[in-house]
């Protein structure tokens, strides 16, 4: 059985665990419109198998006895781990709004609040500065993308 968890130590054994989550979360949104048939459904393939590759890698590994544990967690390392797991959040904070306000709210919103957390002094001040830039941002590229190249963007499904 430690041999088991000695798996979790091995970035193979993670990395194939991890693609394989995400393909198949990917997979499940891929609907029954002709457009999701070629790009969706082949990066969920190929996904499936980059994941297939690394959990049978790591599966030879556990046979062989020869597992390398490289996914070590340094004290030093923890603040990045913790900005990571941050804008994880912002990321799907930003997946929610998309759904609820429509493309350009969204992004506004999680630029603002990017630039805000990954910002090295949080005061006022840095927070009306990055509410004016995220607003230069989003209104440059409406025009830019609405007006120039005329790109559809995903608008709201709740105040519709």
């Amino acid at each position: 059985m430690t041999k088991f968890f000695k798996l979790f130590q091995d970035s193979d054994f993670l990395t194939g665990i991890l693609t394989l989550c995400i393909a198949s979360f990917c997979y499940a949104g891929v609907g029954d419109d002709m457009k999701d048939w070629v790009f969706p459904l082949m990066a969920c393939y190929t996904l499936f198998s980059v994941s297939t590759v690394f959990l049978i890698k790591s599966l030879i590994k556990l046979f062989q006895n020869s597992i390398d544990k490289n996914v070590i967690i340094l004290n030093e390392q923890i603040p990045s781990i913790i900005n990571v797991i941050f804008f994880s959040f912002i990321v799907f904070g930003f997946l929610i709004a998309l759904f609820a306000f429509g493309f350009w709210i969204a992004s506004f919103l999680f630029l603002w609040a990017s630039i805000t957390y990954f910002n090295v002094e949080k005061n006022f001040s840095n927070s009306i500065k990055s509410l004016v830039i995220s607003l230069i941002a989003c209104g440059v590229a409406y025009v830019v993308f609405t007006h120039i190249f005329y790109v559809p963007f995903p608008e709201s499904r709740i105040f519709g």
